[in-house]
């Protein structure tokens, strides 16, 4: 049997990675899982992404890198594939990348913000931007689709995508920083009901599901953030203020 045309270049605990990891097994895409850790730099990972970072795609001798880009590439070349990242109409496909980039550029950082500081204040004040910005993904759920369950109603796709590997890295706030979401999926009347019950959707979908990895694992790994001693790219960023690479 011949190897697939694609190759993931991915690393377990990476949140980027698992966003092009979920996508591939959603369309149902074949596909050769390469595990690499992306602080060693191998030359396979090289050769793929010059950056060094995880993902990258490479098929046909070519290569595709960056966690969005790789989504929209995969639903660009697989169109026929029963299983869609982004909806038909082009208004609600720029509704999707609108939502997707809000997220991008909210939650994630916020999420590293609040683990890497190490001033009190500025870890409740990475709190409460958090779930400032939840509300207004909750509202935009809302005002899409009511009753859901998916971001922007039934279909699991490109914002989904974007945004629950770090929704699944909540406990580890939790763990180091005390951080929860109010409300659960049985409480109607929260504020947050509306997130809460994308969030049980969202943990049904088995190419989610089979992307997770032991929790423990994941702490530990982690914990180099809490203590503000990681040295990826990512938390170089937080500390000097500036946008996510």
């Amino acid at each position: 049997m011949a190897a697939p045309a694609i190759k993931l270049y991915c690393s377990w605990f990476c949140p980027f990675a698992q966003r092009t990891w979920i996508a591939l097994l959603h369309k149902n895409v074949p596909f050769q899982y390469v595990e690499v850790d992306p602080y060693a730099k191998p030359p396979e990972l090289m050769a793929a992404n010059p950056r060094g970072l995880v993902p990258a795609l490479q098929t046909g001798g070519r290569n595709v890198y960056e966690s969005i880009v790789t989504l929209e590439y995969l639903e660009d070349a697989f169109p026929d594939k029963k299983a869609h990242l982004l909806p038909t109409d082009a208004v609600d496909r720029a509704t999707a990348r609108i939502w997707g980039d809000y997220c991008q550029k909210t939650i994630i950082p916020i999420f590293y913000r609040m683990l890497q500081k190490r001033e009190e204040a500025e870890r409740e004040e990475a709190r409460q931007d958090m779930l400032e910005h939840l509300r207004v993904i909750t509202k935009a759920m809302g005002d899409m689709s009511a009753e859901g369950p998916f971001f922007m109603g039934k279909e699991f796709g490109f914002v989904d995508i974007i945004l629950s590997p770090w929704v699944e890295r909540f406990y580890i706030l939790k763990h180091f920083r005390g951080f929860e979401v109010p409300g659960s999926v049985s409480d109607k009347d929260s504020e947050f009901y509306r997130f809460h019950n994308w969030w049980q959707a969202v943990r049904a979908v088995p190419a989610f599901c089979n992307t997770l990895c032991d929790r423990e694992k994941l702490l530990a790994t982690y914990q180099r953030y809490a203590d503000d001693v990681a040295t990826s790219k990512v938390a170089e960023a937080i500390r000097r203020g500036r946008a996510l690479p």
